[in-house]
C-alpha cells in the first residue's frame, strides 16, 4: 500500500499518500486520527494505522481540520462502521454535513484544465473518488480547550481555507498540525516550501492570510501540513516563508 508513515514528533506520525496527508497521534494503545484522506485512500488510512501497530478499533476519535473531500474521505466510515466519534469546529458543521459546502467548484477547475498539471491532478482525484465523498450524517464539535483525546490536542480556529478550518496544537510534543492553513507541497504548486494553497482553493483569502499570523504566535518545533512533508522549524519561520511566497505570487 503506497503510504509513507513517518514519526515527525514524539508519538506524532504523518501519513502521506500521493496527494494528501493525515496524522496519527498515538498515546498508549489509542490514537487520535487527524483527517482521513480521500475516499479512495481508505485502505491507505487503515494501512497507516497498521504501520504504527494499531487498527481502526484503536482510534479514539477522528478530528477534522476541515471537511473537504481529501480530508473528510473516510470519516463517515469511521463514524458508522467503527463507531468512532468525529469532531469538527462548530463553523465547519455545515460543510461536514453538506448543508452548505465550501470548496472549489468544478467549473473553476475546468477553466484551468488546459494546464497539464491540473489535468493530471483532476484525473487522479477522480480516481480517488473525490466527487463521491460521504458527508457526515452527524458530527460533534470541539471547543478551544485541550481535547480529552490521545495527545490532548488544542484546536486553533484558522478560517480562510474554509470558515471552520482548525489547526491542532500539541505543545507537549512540539508539534502543530496545520491542515490546509499552510502547505509545503502540492501537485498544483510550482515550487515546494511553506505557502498558502493556490488561491482558488481558499474560501476567504484575506482570512487565510490572517490565520497565518495566528499560527505564527504558537510554539512548536515542527509543522505538519495536509499537503507536503513536515516542516522542521518554528511556526514563525514557516509563516515568514509562506508570506514571502504570497508576496511573489
Amino acid at each position: 500500500m503506497d503510504v509513507d508513515v513517518r514519526e515527525v514528533a514524539p508519538g506524532v506520525w504523518q501519513a502521506r499518500a500521493k496527494h494528501v496527508a493525515w496524522v496519527l497521534v498515538v498515546d498508549g494503545e489509542e490514537v487520535t486520527l487527524v483527517d482521513t484522506g480521500y475516499p479512495g485512500d481508505r485502505e491507505r488510512v487503515i494501512a497507516s494505522l497498521e504501520k504504527v501497530g494499531r487498527s481502526p478499533a484503536d482510534v479514539a476519535a477522528v478530528i477534522l481540520t476541515h471537511a473537504h473531500p481529501d480530508h473528510l474521505g473516510s470519516a463517515e466510515y469511521f463514524r458508522t462502521e467503527v463507531g468512532t466519534p468525529v469532531l469538527v469546529h462548530e463553523r465547519e458543521v455545515p460543510n461536514a454535513t453538506g448543508t452548505r459546502i465550501e470548496q472549489v467548484s468544478v467549473a473553476t477547475l475546468l477553466a484551468r484544465v488546459w494546464r497539464p498539471d491540473v489535468a493530471v491532478w483532476m484525473r487522479d482525484i477522480v480516481a480517488l473518488k473525490a466527487a463521491r465523498v460521504d458527508r457526515l450524517g452527524s458530527v460533534e464539535t470541539f471547543a478551544a480547550d485541550p481535547l480529552d483525546l490521545p495527545g490532548r490536542p488544542r484546536p486553533v480556529h484558522t478560517p480562510g481555507h474554509t470558515s471552520g478550518h482548525a489547526a491542532f496544537h500539541l505543545p507537549d510534543r512540539g508539534a502543530l498540525l496545520v491542515g490546509d492553513a499552510l502547505m509545503t507541497e502540492h501537485a498544483l504548486a510550482r515550487t515546494p516550501g511553506p505557502q498558502l494553497l493556490p488561491s482558488f482553493f481558499n474560501h476567504d483569502g484575506e482570512a487565510a492570510l490572517a490565520s497565518l499570523e495566528t499560527l505564527s504566535r504558537l510554539e512548536a518545533d515542527v509543522l505538519v501540513p495536509g499537503h507536503g512533508p513536515a516542516f522542521q522549524g518554528s511556526p514563525g519561520d514557516a509563516v515568514a516563508a509562506a508570506l514571502a511566497a504570497a508576496s511573489r505570487a
